[in-house]
């Protein structure tokens, strides 16, 4: 019963502390292979979204520098910034769902 609740903080922690708190269980539960198996995937599915926020970030900027034109730019960044909003919204519902999984079944 406690690693299912563990197992569920991790993915709930979306809503308090994402990206750490899955990360402490992921250290500190190493040794149990249940609780630092989903703290893993807690925290590869919070870490996502910034890693995909930071390379639009990085792509944003290398090819305004390097090209000058502004105009294909607006519509490519509309377009990773929905991207990166799906892509957010999904795994905040599968992050949600899955702390509600674990402490239901």
């Amino acid at each position: 019963m406690q690693h299912r609740i563990v197992n569920a903080l991790s993915y709930l922690s979306i809503l308090f502390l994402p990206v750490i708190f899955p990360l402490i269980v992921w250290i500190v539960g190493a040794g149990q292979r249940d609780i630092a198996h989903h703290a893993a995937h807690a925290f590869w599915s919070q870490l996502i979204p910034a890693i995909f926020a930071f390379m639009l970030f990085f792509f944003i900027a290398v090819y305004g520098l390097t090209t000058g034109a502004t105009a294909g730019l607006g519509w490519l960044t509309l377009l990773f910034i929905g991207v990166l909003c799906l892509l957010s919204v999904i795994l905040w519902f599968y992050n949600i769902v899955m702390g509600i999984r674990m402490l239901v079944v």
